[in-house]
């Protein structure tokens, strides 16, 4: 199964671009997000840059297929990443993501991983998440899952998670805060903190580390057709060093 699996996600990531490519039978929107972020180290460490191409393609109510590349540079060394992601309803309540990404040199980024994830609505609105993760680094494998409540009142949402993690034979987990508000028709700007442990990557390291984040986030449509993206972050990664950085994005629907 490992060996095949870099096979399948090549085959996840090689759909969602064909799929983007496609013309549609029924004309549906697709979105272009061109991103831009800049992180500062402590410990005079140097900066981390990542630039990302995101298409994404809304197919029908609640389904969507979306790929991005990824170009990095993190301890002055350069990476890339293909991701992909496919949502597809099930039923009224119940919806599916699978998502997988395939990296090109996996420097630090990772060679591989896949993940699933089912979203069901047990309440009026009130969603359960769960999902579990495999990412495989050159010389370990992080297995992650997920266990997310969330709830709608409004115009808000708020949503607590848990995330076990699993590396090298050791397992711990970390606990996530998140509250949302969206306004006018599409727009949105979430807050969110965690703390615990999370797997964290010191050069080419990878390893179990005290974590605790903030981060504000949020999308704004100018127009019909332009909108601005954002996520300002503070990470205290441990004893390794902390991280405060912005992103930027431009997003163009046609």
């Amino acid at each position: 199964m490992k060996k095949t699996l870099p096979f399948f996600v090549f085959g996840i990531c090689w759909t969602a671009v064909q799929a983007l490519a496609q013309p549609a039978a029924v004309a549906t929107p697709v979105t272009l997000e061109l991103s831009t972020e800049q992180q500062q180290l402590s410990h005079g460490k140097p900066g981390w840059t990542e630039n990302t191409v995101r298409l994404n393609r809304q197919l029908g109510p609640r389904q969507l297929i979306e790929a991005s590349l990824v170009q990095a540079n993190r301890f002055n060394t350069n990476d890339e990443q293909l991701n992909a992601t496919y949502v597809q309803p099930l039923s009224e309540k119940l919806a599916v993501t699978v998502d997988g990404s395939l990296g090109t040199m996996h420097r630090f980024l990772p060679q591989h991983s896949l993940g699933l994830t089912l979203q069901y609505e047990f309440a009026p609105a009130w969603l359960v998440h769960g999902g579990v993760k495999s990412t495989r680094y050159n010389d370990v494998s992080v297995e992650q899952s997920i266990l997310m409540v969330e709830h709608y009142v409004s115009a808000f949402s708020w949503a607590v998670a848990w995330r076990p993690v699993r590396v090298s034979d050791t397992s711990t987990s970390s606990a996530e805060l998140r509250g949302s508000y969206y306004y006018g028709e599409k727009n949105a700007v979430t807050l969110s903190a965690s703390n615990g442990q999370e797997a964290t990557i010191d050069n080419t390291l990878v390893t179990l580390a005290n974590v605790s984040s903030i981060a504000l986030s949020g999308r704004h449509w100018v127009n019909r057709d332009w909108a601005l993206t954002y996520v300002l972050n503070s990470t205290h990664q441990g004893d390794y060093y902390s991280r405060n950085g912005l992103r930027i994005g431009v997003q163009y629907i046609f």
